[in-house]
């Protein structure tokens, strides 16, 4: 099992960034995020380590695609600019998985590396503010 604070250092991050690159779509991107901004109530740490690497895979396109995996870095490519809208609803994403009711905070916060992995979400939240 993969754990650790980078955006694609879990098992859920990883299935996720696997699948896309068999089917390189914005359309799942957007829905990753745009599920865990419209979670109200507690949000589950698969869905939150999905969003953080979802909002990555945003970053890394108006970014560094250093970002992604080495062996995903076609993906930047592959999935071309994001549409319009990807950047906000990723930084609102990333929002929501660090605010309270979410499990993924939670975790990290039972760790000692939860001040690493809040880096890790302020490094994916300036490169998608200066993407503006």
């Amino acid at each position: 099992m993969a754990w650790a604070p980078g955006p694609f250092d879990n098992d859920d991050a990883l299935d996720f960034v696997d699948d896309l690159a068999e089917a390189p779509e914005w359309r799942t991107v957007v829905q990753a995020l745009d599920y865990v901004t419209k979670q109200a109530g507690y949000l589950e740490a698969p869905e939150g380590a999905t969003a953080v690497a979802a909002a990555a895979i945003v970053a890394a396109a108006v970014g560094d695609v250093t970002i992604l995996p080495d062996n995903h870095r076609e993906l930047k490519a592959a999935l071309g600019a994001p549409p319009e809208g990807a950047v906000a609803l990723a930084r609102s994403a990333l929002a929501r998985v660090v605010a309270p009711a979410s499990e993924l905070d939670e975790l990290w916060q039972e760790g000692d590396d939860h001040d690493v992995w809040l880096t890790q979400i302020a490094v994916l939240q300036t490169t998608l503010s200066a993407a503006k």
